[in-house]
């Protein structure tokens, strides 16, 4: 699949405009802060797309969390990247987000990526542009840290399937708890779109494990398992709400 993406905007914009739209999707305990080095000083924070999450053995990790584009085809109502939303947009290149990661790591700023997207051109397009940027992060960058993905609903399942074998986490958002609450409020994504890839993932973890009892070179699929969110609004607080499920 050719992949064309305007490199006109410098990357620091970029991650600028795409770390900001990707604060929106909870993955961490914490956002990034912006406070400048002084003299005499050490050390300092960096605003674009620093934040935290925890491993499976219970460390605090720091993660480059960036939306590979806030372009988006989908008009849903809840979401700050709508179609009809006018806000800046910006797109990474495969290998931008790889020599950011690289960049950042090489500093000590971050120990892994967490890449998600708004849906550019396709489900499928979407898609192959993450594969493509963790598989090059993975073979022509040899980065071997933590890398969380945002499984795209409506892709193709074999492009999400080879994902999920570089990827060390994977997730699908759940979006609304109600199909008649998705259908409102996000009508271009039926909840068979998202249903699917939850279970591809879950699935083939399961299937994953079996094969590691028997072959013990078999490949690892989503070894950290997946994860989704969800919106919610309580009749209490009467405010929008997301959380992990």
């Amino acid at each position: 699949m050719e992949i064309k993406i305007s490199e006109e905007m410098s990357v620091m914009d970029k991650l600028g405009i795409l770390s900001d739209a990707a604060k929106y999707d909870v993955a961490c305990t914490s956002s990034g802060v912006d406070r400048q080095g002084t003299k005499g000083g050490i050390g300092n924070t960096v605003a674009g797309g620093i934040c935290h999450s925890f491993s499976a053995d219970g460390r605090c990790i720091s993660l480059l969390k960036i939306l590979f584009t806030n372009e988006c085809i989908y008009d849903c109502k809840y979401c700050l990247n709508r179609r009809t939303n006018d806000v800046p947009r910006a797109s990474f290149t495969p290998d931008e987000v790889c020599e950011l990661t690289m960049e950042f790591y090489r500093r000590n700023y971050i120990e892994g990526l967490f890449l998600s997207s708004g849906i550019l051109y396709s489900p499928d397009y979407t898609m192959e542009l993450i594969y493509q940027t963790i598989f090059r992060l993975r073979t022509q960058y040899h980065f071997n840290g933590y890398i969380h993905v945002k499984a795209i609903p409506g892709a193709d399942s074999s492009l999400i399937y080879k994902t999920g074998l570089i990827a060390d986490r994977m997730s699908v958002n759940l979006e609304l708890p109600t199909a008649d609450g998705l259908k409102l409020l996000a009508p271009n994504k039926p909840r068979k779109h998202i249903l699917g890839p939850m279970r591809l993932i879950q699935e083939g973890i399961k299937s994953n494990k079996n094969e590691l009892v028997l072959y013990k070179k078999a490949e690892k699929f989503v070894p950290a398992g997946q994860s989704t969110l969800y919106i919610y609004k309580s009749e209490q607080s009467r405010r929008r709400n997301r959380r992990y499920i």
